[in-house]
Parts: C-alpha cells; structure tokens; sequence
C-alpha cells in the first residue's frame, strides 16, 4: 500500500496504524535513483541470474520461498510479467497444470530455466500433439486425456517440442531431461510422481497413463537411450501390478497397452540383438490375445528370431551408427555364419511374407484385431481400412529389413562382401529401396525405430549406387 496523504497530516497506512507519520515526500522520492518499473535489459539479466543461484541454494538447504513472495522473475523486456485473466479453456485444463506442478516440484531448476514451466506453452505442446500426432498402431482410435498423471504429460512434452517447429525443437532436450527425471521418480520409494493414489480405479488410471508414456518416450527414444529397456522394465512391472483381473471393456485397453509394450521392446531389441524383456505369452489371462492376432503373430515371430541371434556378439544395426563394430575379420572369426543362420533368415523372411498376405486386407477395426462391426458409413470404412493397410505394409517393409540385415553389419556394412551370396544382396537391396519408398508415400512416420530404420536403408541404397547397382532404368527413383 502506497503512503499518500489524504488529510493533509498523515497518510492512510499510518493513520489506520495510530502511529506518527514520518512520511516526507521528498525525501523518500529522492531515494529512488532509477524507475523499478523498467530495468535495464542487462541488470534483468544479472538479477534473474542471481535468483536462480539463491533458489539453488535455498532448494539444497531445504528452505522453502515465501508463497507471496516480491521477488519475482523479471520477463525479457525487464518489466514483470502480469497474470494472464484465466479463459474458461484453461479452467478447463486444470488437471494439466496440477500434472505440470507435480513435474515442476520434482525437478532441479537447472532444467529449462522458467520457459518450459509456462502454461502457454505447456498449453500450446499439449494441444499440439492430440491435434497432430497419428494414432498408434497398437491402439484403434487416438487416447485423449483430460486429465493428465505427469510422467504422460511429460511424455506428450517431449514428443511435441522434438517434433515440433524449431523454435520450439529448441526446449526438447529440456523436456527430455524432464521425461527422464520423472520416470527415475517410479523407483524412488515413495516419491510423489511414483507413489499410485490410494483409490484402486483411480491407481489403475495412474498405471494405465504411466505404461502409456513410458512407451511414447520408448518410441521416441528407441537405440540412441540405451536405458529404453530398463523403462519398458518399469512399465511391464505395473501392467502386472495395476492390470484389472477381470475381463471387460476396459481389459481391452489393457492388451492393447500391452502389445505396445511389447513392439517398443521388439523394437528396440532389434537395433541391439538383445534379448527381448517382455515375454511371447502374457503371464495374466486378461492380457492374452488371440493366436491370430496380427500384432501377436508379428511380436511372435520377432520374438523368436532375436532369441536365435541374442548373445552371439554379433555387431548391431546401432553400432554402425555409433561406429563400434570390431574389424571384420575379427567377427567371422568369433561368429560365423553357417547354414543354420541362413535357414532361420530365409524361414523369418517367408514367414513377414505370409503375415502380409493374411493381414493387409484385413478388417477396418484397426491393427490387432479381428472383431466385425457395422459401420454407418462405407466411404468411411474404406477409409479405416486404407490406414490399416499402410500400417500394416509399413511394419511388413521394416521389419523385413531387419531380418535380412542381421549379418550386413558382421560383414563389415559391404553389400560387395565376399561372403554375401547374390540372391542375398538382392534381396537387401530389394528391402531396402522399397523401405526409401515407403518414406515418401508414408507421412504418417515419426517414432525413432522407423527413422532409424529408413537411414540405414539409405545407407545401403547409397553404397549400392555407388557400386553401380542402380534401378533398371538408370533413375534412383527411391529418393
């Protein structure tokens, strides 16, 4: 409250206190030597530097700040930002501010500085993603949540702002390091981000929500984070956990939930040859599925092949990238490749050929099922069923180039090898430029596996090229 003179001796403040006024209004106009209204741009600077250093110190000492505190950060102009009036869509969005709080608590406040904690960007990536973002393939429609448990969120964040413009890809390793931090919170005792509620449906929500953004992180971050499969790990322990024993319309998400648990850790067991966390067979009865289910005959098929591969020592399609490999006389002699090897490539191969034939003309109720339901509208239905077709040829071409990439990197990346039979570069080469081709017409692709998986095609096409083993007609058509 300001001292302002209303009876010509003393000011309210004083006045209400019963205490002499000693207000002089010049001399107190004199100890202001600069406007605090506007402060130059580099003291702002300095200023919100040093309150940075002093929460840091405040946070590791314990201490708590003030909940009206006046020291507030200043905005870039150097003047202090004023409370936005709330719309009634924000009121709306509540539970995601609660979520982001819960983030911002947990957090050291190295992370980002203040701008990934503003709700008009929060608000802005959240809005984003349900609005951009293709639906996964193991789940038939898009998941909207209106209210959001933090390790989503934190997913949703990370996902959006790397996808996103470049202004905002800038904040996305910031939104990374906060992804990682909450879900290191799931195995701290206790934690506040890892402790379920106590109500079961509204633990079962939490489990649910948690298993789907540790696999959207999964999926974003497949090969490059080694410490993927400790999350699938984590998110495996609480379908087991939270999974409802009994069958009904909600057991169905959670098959779902666990098939796409189940591709992340194919998936990124694949670009490492290790051995896959998940097991074929679901240990509960309300996760099982049918034995013709597509995503289950595909989960069966990758799951079975790595376990021939698994442990062998063999360099990986990721360590090409990293350049790990060992030399490659080195590697023909600690893993050799026989008969055996090449029977269980050829069996792998035909066996992706015949899911294709059984599956990419399969029903419009959307991959990983097989149940029929009337449609109101068979323009519509068509429809459906185009997507799921290209899901489907889109799992087909890139899983098929992994299976026939098994011994390219053990050969020393050379599609000239001296050990390579002709029908097998062909067969490569042949993969290779229909996963460039399926990139062009394929827009719906954004998870890490599938970009991965389209470079090394590149890679394999590029030195095919170079080899002078380019299309027929003298075009490479595949870029």
């Amino acid at each position: 409250m300001k001292c302002r003179i209303d009876n010509g001796n003393t000011c309210r403040r004083c006045h209400r206190s019963g205490v002499p006024c000693i207000f002089v209004p010049r001399a107190n106009a004199a100890g202001l030597p600069i406007n605090l209204g506007v402060l130059d741009p580099s003291q702002a600077e300095i200023n919100k530097t040093v309150m940075r250093r002093l929460k840091m110190i405040e946070d590791y000492l314990g201490f708590s700040a003030p909940e009206d505190s006046c020291l507030e950060p200043a905005s870039s102009n150097g003047q202090m930002e004023e409370d936005e009036p709330e719309t009634p869509e924000d009121h709306a969005l509540s539970a995601l501010w609660m979520a982001s709080a819960a983030l911002e608590k947990v957090c050291p406040p190295s992370i980002g500085g203040g701008i990934i904690w503003q709700r008009n960007m929060i608000k802005q990536l959240w809005l984003r993603f349900h609005e951009t973002m293709p639906r996964l393939h193991f789940l038939p429609s898009k998941q909207t949540f209106s209210s959001p448990r933090p390790v989503l969120l934190a997913s949703i964040l990370y996902c959006s702002s790397a996808r996103g413009t470049p202004e905002v890809a800038e904040l996305a390793p910031h939104y990374f390091a906060v992804l990682c931090n909450a879900i290191a919170q799931l195995s701290i005792p206790n934690s506040e981000i890892g402790r379920p509620p106590d109500r079961s449906d509204e633990a079962e929500e939490w489990a649910f929500q948690t298993v789907l953004g540790i696999i959207l992180a999964g999926l974003m971050t497949e090969a490059y984070v080694r410490e993927t499969g400790i999350w699938i790990s984590v998110a495996y322990r609480l379908i087991l956990e939270h999974c409802p024993p009994h069958v009904d319309e909600r057991s169905r998400e959670w098959r779902r939930l666990f098939s796409g648990c189940q591709i992340v850790d194919l998936e990124h067991a694949s670009l490492h040859l290790s051995c896959p966390i998940i097991p074929i067979e679901a240990p509960l009865p309300t996760l099982r599925m049918s034995p013709r289910d597509q995503l289950y005959r595909l989960s069966r098929m990758m799951h079975t092949g790595l376990a021939h591969f698994t442990g062998r020592g063999l360099p990986t399609i990721w360590s090409c990238f990293t350049g790990e490999n060992p030399p490659e006389a080195t590697i023909s002699a600690a893993c050799p490749f026989s008969a055996v090897d090449a029977a269980v490539i050829r069996d792998w191969a035909r066996q992706l050929d015949e899911w294709l034939v059984d599956f990419s003309s399969s029903s419009s109720n959307g991959p990983g099922t097989h149940e029929t339901s009337s449609s109101s509208s068979s323009a519509a239905a068509a429809a459906m069923s185009e997507q799921d077709r290209t899901l489907v040829f889109r799992q087909y071409v890139l899983h098929r180039l992994v299976v026939l990439s098994i011994y390219h990197p053990a050969r020393g990346c050379d599609l000239y090898s001296n050990s390579i039979t002709p029908n097998e570069q062909f067969e490569l080469l042949l993969s290779a430029r229909a996963t460039l081709r399926l990139h062009l017409n394929d827009r719906s692709i954004w998870s890490n596996w599938d970009f991965v998986m389209i470079t090394w095609a590149a890679l394999i096409v590029l030195q095919a090229v170079e080899g002078g083993a380019g299309e027929l007609d003298g075009k490479t058509d595949a870029f």
